[in-house]
């Protein structure tokens, strides 16, 4: 069965179809910003998304996870989740990070959580957390959905 043919993703989606989202989704990341940054998704679901990526690699000059980075992982994470449950190619429209503690090593996880999903825009709040669940960064996107029918 073809990507296409399992979007897009509902309530009812069964776990297999889910685990082929994301093995798939590690498949096309290859030679991406995805890959290059070290970005894992770990689990699609209907409302939401989840995805880690290793500070190391990721710092900026002080030895602190880059501010960039919580942007790179929310933006991809929230994009991939918002093109699985529209079934169509989506882009970000708006963005806006708070980031509210440091991490120096580990990983960093992030959960897409579904705000709105409407016909031609959809919107999350991504939630970065540290390997001890403290809060790092929250991070709301807007996508848009594109060839969407108005």
């Amino acid at each position: 069965m073809t990507e296409n043919e399992l979007l897009p993703l509902t309530t009812d989606t069964p776990d297999e179809v889910r685990a082929q989202l994301v093995a798939g989704n590690a498949e096309r990341s290859a030679g991406t910003l995805l890959e290059r940054v070290g970005i894992v998704v770990d689990d699609v679901a209907y409302e939401r998304a989840t995805a880690s990526i290793p500070v190391a690699g990721n710092t900026q000059p002080f030895g602190l996870f880059h501010g960039g980075a919580h942007v790179v992982i929310a933006e991809s994470l929230a994009s991939l989740h918002a093109y699985f449950i529209s079934g169509r190619p989506v882009v970000g429209v708006d963005l806006n990070a708070t980031h509210v503690r440091a991490a120096k090593d580990g990983h960093v996880h992030a959960t897409a959580t579904l705000n709105h999903h409407g016909r031609t825009m959809i919107n999350h709040e991504v939630r970065m957390t540290d390997d001890e669940g403290r809060l790092l960064s929250i991070v709301r996107i807007t996508n848009m959905v594109l060839g969407a029918k108005r």
